[in-house]
């Protein structure tokens, strides 16, 4: 145990070693997390007309019967100060009725509500943090009837007492937290960003996260671009396919409970539509003005998001998108990908054409395969069943393109894909009977 801010006496003391308790949320997440979160289109914006709108707008698309189930307000909707009593509140004029009516709306349209803080003494936006509040933050949570807590790291890390091994302290910060939340009783999923300040240390969460949350973000925020071509000093990566060589790294550490998370989706973000704040890191990331992806690298993106079991988060503004992005959204064939039960990794298979493939296995037997072109070049490709290690079948496959629905036999599990300019074909290959 250590005391920050202040002598004997004063500060703050808190513990920095010690088990996780997980008994009450054990059952949780165990595929990845589906939903939507209101940063990418709202940002600190926020009011409680906008979640409520949100809410019902995931029923009426049909993206709830599709299995996005959480409404997750981000930074911003907490009072600039806590209460006399010490409790966090809801800003007054943005969220009037408060979280717990809020909770109701959305309980009551069969979806489940999410709320955001951080370790720190302030969140990214400089409101108040749960450092040194965590069980009363947790207990106000659990009593307005939040199922989902994301905790970005903020202010946190720079915290760290000098001679305090760095990475103990980052996750120490989160486990405080998830303590505190099985605590209360109540079933709350725990998201995690370590890398939120920039720490050197939360660079790897997936050595460390899995034993404190149910998913963790192994990206930085992510914007509406297809690639990077400007140097963003400090904040690197944020464009789709910036971090796609680096998923060997952390694949394995995914399973059922415990998820990498690839950020929220940018599927539907507009320059009309996004958060200022997302739209010019996309900017500054590419040089170009107003970036969005098309419906081709809106595909890649869900493709890529679901292969490697990333949390469905979707960010656009549910109220005004299209029906494009709707259908995108909402492709069963996909998301069941995304939320196979066996939540097995998928594995980087080696090409010298440029071609990126992976393929994962699947419950029941099945197998899926995603190839995706990086370049601004349309490509022609085959996936042979030598590559993909798939077992000899007497009677073949069946290959199901998870886009088209079209189905055809192969006799060896070889696949012919066409790829289009940031395009990507994902098939799911099932032995013949």
């Amino acid at each position: 145990m250590v005391l920050i801010g202040g002598d004997t006496g004063g500060g703050t003391q808190v513990i920095i070693e010690g088990p996780v308790n997980r008994q009450v949320s054990a059952g949780l997440a165990r595929t990845p997390p589906m939903g939507w979160n209101s940063w990418n289109a709202l940002g600190a914006a926020a009011t409680e007309q906008d979640i409520r709108a949100a809410a019902d707008a995931l029923v009426n698309s049909g993206m709830r019967a599709a299995g996005y189930r959480y409404v997750i307000i981000d930074d911003g909707w907490q009072a600039p100060a806590r209460t006399a009593g010490g409790r966090l509140a809801a800003d007054p004029q943005r969220f009037p009725t408060g979280i717990a009516a809020l909770a109701d709306h959305v309980h009551a349209r069969g979806l489940l509500l999410g709320l955001y803080s951080s370790p720190g003494t302030a969140t990214c936006q400089g409101l108040p943090g749960s450092f040194g509040h965590e069980s009363a933050d947790a207990a106000t949570f659990a009593a307005w009837g939040v199922d989902y807590l994301k905790y970005d790291a903020c202010t946190y890390p720079s915290l760290r007492p000098a001679g305090t091994d760095a990475r103990r302290w980052l996750r120490a910060g989160f486990a405080r937290m998830r303590n505190a939340l099985d605590a209360t009783g109540r079933p709350i999923v725990f998201s995690i960003n370590p890398s939120a300040d920039g720490d050197p240390q939360a660079v790897t969460p997936w050595e460390w996260a899995p034993s404190v949350a149910h998913l963790w973000r192994v990206t930085n925020d992510q914007a509406p671009c297809w690639t990077s071509t400007q140097p963003l000093d400090g904040y690197p990566d944020v464009c789709l396919t910036d971090n796609l060589d680096a998923t060997a790294r952390w694949t394995a550490s995914g399973g059922p409970g415990h998820w990498n998370d690839l950020d929220m989706l940018t599927i539907g973000l507009t320059p009309a539509t996004a958060n200022p704040f997302v739209e010019q890191l996309a900017e500054l990331a590419t040089g170009t003005d107003a970036p969005a992806l098309d419906d081709t690298e809106a595909r890649s993106e869900l493709g890529l998001w679901a292969m490697l079991a990333s949390p469905l988060i979707a960010g656009n503004d549910l109220t005004t998108m299209t029906e494009s992005t709707r259908a995108i959204l909402t492709n069963t064939a996909v998301l069941a990908v995304d939320q196979d039960p066996l939540g097995a990794p998928a594995t980087r298979v080696a090409r010298a054409d440029g071609v990126l493939l992976w393929s994962r296995p699947l419950a029941g037997g099945d197998l899926a395969v995603l190839a995706v072109n990086r370049g601004d070049r349309a490509r022609t490709a085959t996936v042979t069943g030598a590559e993909l290690a798939l077992p000899a079948s007497a009677a073949g496959y069946r290959a199901t393109d998870l886009w088209t629905g079209k189905v055809s036999h192969t006799a060896d599990g070889s696949l012919p894909v066409a790829l289009a300019p940031h395009g990507s074909a994902l098939f799911r290959l099932h032995p013949a009977r």
